[in-house]
């Protein structure tokens, strides 16, 4: 067997077995994956009677996203949940290792660094794609109109969000090996995507000042191929520009963050604190 082979499948062992006994915690804890689908439910809730309160006065700014605002508020919701587990999904894993004294055994396995860390975000993200499924069942129910998406480039937006979104999650993973406790790569990301990416609403009512800023986030491109395409069925021929911006933050995002939480391991091996919290 050629020796890229044999990398490539015991890296695939490392992957299952770390999802694996994700999934089997995750499912000792029932009550915690009810409370996880109830809030989301919630959520689903409040957006829809956000809507009807207020979707007409938004209406005039929402004709490209298909003009609803509960169809338009689904969108930014469940990518906001996917751009949040991205951030937290592998810095959240970094603390409990730390915490529990688990962290310097599993950085110390022969495995590559992006390898652990990605495959101990995996389980979280599946359970992120389902809240996802959920909130488009959930808003078909209540009638948000998805009947003429473009499945494919909808899937493929979504695809370079994620990736997107957990470049980012290397840098809060690097804070968290260093600074042990807090998160504000994490706080300040969430705080100005809510604020500047369009989550409630259309980036058009921001000043041109913040709109301008807004366009350096990755969510903000996200959301904006995501319901053009989900939405309105829009195509590869209208939404190049942003999905190539999607691309371009993220080819440059990822290997900087992996550059940081890199370096974030040597620093705390150097100065002996991988194993402190």
């Amino acid at each position: 067997m050629p020796s890229w082979a044999a990398s490539a499948g015991a890296s695939l062992q490392v992957v299952w077995a770390t999802f694996l006994r994700d999934m089997i915690t995750a499912a000792s804890y029932r009550v915690g994956l009810l409370l996880s689908v109830g809030g989301s439910l919630v959520t689903i809730f409040v957006v829809f009677f956000l809507g009807r309160a207020f979707g007409g006065v938004a209406a005039p700014d929402l004709e490209r996203y298909g003009g609803s605002y509960f169809g338009f508020a689904v969108v930014g919701v469940a990518l906001s949940n996917l751009m949040a587990l991205g951030l937290t999904g592998m810095s959240s894993r970094i603390r409990e290792g730390q915490v529990m004294g688990t962290l310097e055994l599993m950085l110390l396995s022969p495995n590559r660094l992006w390898l652990l860390f990605v495959s101990s975000s995996l389980w979280a993200h599946a359970q992120a794609l389902v809240t996802v499924v959920l909130f488009v069942v959930a808003g078909v129910a209540l009638g948000a109109d998805f009947g003429d998406a473009n499945v494919g480039m909808t899937l493929l937006s979504l695809a370079l969000a994620v990736l997107a979104f957990n470049a980012f999650g290397l840098f809060s993973a690097a804070v968290v090996i260093v600074i042990k406790q807090g998160n504000p790569v994490a706080l300040l990301m969430s705080a100005a995507s809510v604020l500047l990416a369009g989550v409630f609403y259309p980036v058009s009512v921001l000043p041109d000042w913040l709109r301008i800023a807004g366009q350096l986030l990755p969510l903000t491109q996200a959301l904006e191929v995501v319901r053009r395409a989900a939405l309105g069925g829009e195509g590869i021929d209208t939404l190049w520009p942003r999905l190539l911006a999607l691309v371009v933050l993220t080819s440059v995002l990822m290997p900087v963050g992996l550059w940081c939480s890199g370096k974030a391991v040597e620093i705390a091996r150097t100065d002996g604190s991988l194993s402190q919290y």
